[in-house]
């Protein structure tokens, strides 16, 4: 990893630290045990795990496109970001808003600030 890549914040800014798939949280759990889901594949390791292991979504186009394509550590390092790609999974839900919005403060403050000032290592 880059100095600059923090293991537990994803590409596109979302933190595994408040992922109920990560946590596998009692309700997060609960919903796919009502979806005849085996419980045991509900395991995620974080964007940054090897594809091998416990990866909850290898094939996400955010994650395609800026690690594996650009091989950058964010999205907000990129020079078309804010991207469609972005922008339409931003858009969908809450905590994919507030990933966006740490991603433009991080465009702004420089990313290795950013992390600090929030307590990432």
């Amino acid at each position: 990893m880059k100095k600059t890549d923090c293991y537990w914040l994803s590409p596109c800014a979302l933190s595994c630290d408040t992922c109920s798939i990560h946590l596998r949280t009692d309700e997060e759990l609960a919903y796919w045990e009502e979806q005849k889901v085996d419980l045991d594949t509900i395991r995620c390791d974080g964007c940054r795990s090897s594809l091998e292991g416990n990866h909850w979504s290898p094939a996400c186009p955010i994650l395609v496109c800026c690690v594996y394509k650009k091989e950058l550590a964010y999205c907000s390092e990129c020079d078309e970001f804010p991207c469609d790609i972005l922008k339409k999974g931003g858009a969908e839900y809450e905590h994919h808003t507030k990933a966006v919005q740490r991603l433009k403060e991080m465009k702004e403050q420089g990313i290795e600030q950013w992390l600090e000032e929030h307590g990432y290592e």
